[in-house]
């Protein structure tokens, strides 16, 4: 990037933009030489900002300070100090502040971001203000300076659209942050036994990437154990204390899961449900889906989605 002044836009958003369930609001870069005043009057008023008041965001920003220090304050984190290569997310309604060391300055790049989806990241514990802070190393700066002066680049050039390209870099940019963030909820939870912990046994995790990979074929328990060095009566008592339920309910569980998505997603017949899923035929398929959900396919369907009716 070589733009010499910074610069930042915000984007046109559309409702069919929106309906994507993620996009980007804007973007920008600058540098904040020493002795400037901070932040710079210039933004819009809804991300305007004192350091005396803070403020709170109706969207998601991801910011990187490649250079310079600073302070960072949030509710949940408190107050703490920002160094070169520090990346941080910003949360919707959470108050903040930062800014740079008056002597010294930083440079600054960050993208707004928002949708259904970063909401589920939050739901799902991927994301959190409490852990919103990361400190890169030099392996990692290169390739995440890379990614996002390639998105801003983009942004800078048309920053009247808001295309598809702007979306899939700001996807990758958020992919760097989300494999840097501190990995304290890597679990797993199955919905009927409520259990939850971390699977740290290699032969229940090779376990759960065959059958989470191949369910959708013919896959009985005997078939799985024989794909790993250990017995049956071994693979169930791991599985009872990993995950708290039997092998078997994981393959279907996998292929109940599969199947739902198909018939919320598509307009294919229950039988073809019922076959792309895993299941051998359609009467097992229909007695699992009542006793997981209380009704039959073509009803989840019709509760669950408007369109076409399921097809006989």
């Amino acid at each position: 990037m070589n733009h010499a002044e910074g610069f930042f836009h915000y984007l046109p958003i559309s409702d069919t933009d929106m309906r994507l369930g993620f996009y980007v609001t804007g973007g920008g870069w600058g540098v904040v030489a020493p002795g400037s005043e901070y932040p710079p009057q210039q933004h819009p008023g809804v991300y305007q900002f004192s350091w005396a008041a803070g403020r709170e965001l109706p969207e998601f920003q991801v910011q990187f300070i490649s250079e310079g220090r600073g302070e960072f304050e949030s509710t949940p984190t408190g107050r703490v100090s920002i160094e070169p290569n520090t990346l941080f997310i910003l949360f919707p309604g959470v108050w903040h502040r930062y800014r740079p060391v008056r002597s010294v300055g930083w440079t600054e790049r960050w993208i707004s971001i928002h949708g259904e989806f970063m909401h589920r990241l939050v739901e799902s514990g991927s994301i959190s203000p409490a852990s919103a802070l990361i400190r890169l190393n030099s392996h990692q700066r290169e390739p995440l300076l890379e990614t996002f002066d390639r998105l801003l680049d983009r942004i800078h050039h048309d920053p009247t659209r808001h295309t598809p390209a702007v979306c899939a870099n700001s996807l990758e940019l958020l992919t760097f942050a989300l494999e840097l963030l501190p990995k304290k909820d890597e679990k797993i939870a199955h919905a009927r036994s409520g259990k939850v912990g971390p699977v740290v046994d290699p032969i229940v995790n090779r376990a759960l990437d065959i059958i989470w990979t191949r369910s959708d074929r013919p896959l009985s328990v005997n078939q799985l154990v024989a794909a790993l060095p250990t017995t049956r009566r071994t693979i169930e008592r791991k599985f009872m204390t990993a995950l708290g339920h039997t092998v078997l309910d994981e393959i279907n569980h996998c292929r109940l899961l599969r199947a739902k998505r198909l018939l919320t997603e598509t307009n294919l017949s229950i039988k073809s449900v019922a076959y792309l899923a895993g299941f051998g035929g359609q009467e097992r398929f229909r007695r699992l889906m009542i006793a997981e959900e209380g009704c039959p396919p073509g009803a989840y369907r019709d509760r669950n989605r408007s369109g076409t009716p399921a097809k006989s």
